[in-house]
């Protein structure tokens, strides 16, 4: 069953017959496509509604993969921890796993993911209005 992505190098959506290539190396294999709402193939049901999958589209991925292919670790900031360079960070510098896109809260812990994330982002005040309004 046909279903749309939406190519995150050049911002516009695409239709997909059911598998795409993800993984970001040049060789890759497409694998099938799920639903990242319910982990089950796009093949099962409908799933118009739910969310998309953000990936390259088969006429820019090679743009992509050239374009990031010029990127290396001496064009990563120098810290004299290297841990400290690959850390997220809150606005007032300590060190965070992680944040909601939705509402832009800071996880402190992967617990604290867990329990934002669980039983359909209860706790997350933003997509939960979000989900109200479909």
């Amino acid at each position: 069953m046909s279903h749309q992505h939406f190519c995150d190098f050049a911002g516009h959506y695409w239709q997909c017959e059911g598998n795409a290539v993800r993984l970001f190396a040049k060789d890759s294999e497409p694998t099938p496509c799920m639903c990242l709402n319910h982990q089950v193939s796009m093949d099962d049901g409908d799933h118009s509604l739910c969310s998309i999958e953000l990936i390259a589209c088969p006429e820019h991925r090679e743009e992509q993969l050239r374009q990031t292919g010029d990127f290396e670790t001496r064009d990563l900031p120098h810290t004299e921890n290297p841990a400290e360079g690959t850390m997220f960070i809150d606005g007032d510098g300590n060190p965070i796993v992680g944040f909601c896109l939705w509402c832009n809260i800071d996880f402190y812990s992967m617990s604290e993911v867990e329990v934002h994330n669980a039983d359909e982002m209860k706790a997350c005040p933003v997509y939960q209005e979000f989900k109200r309004a479909r």
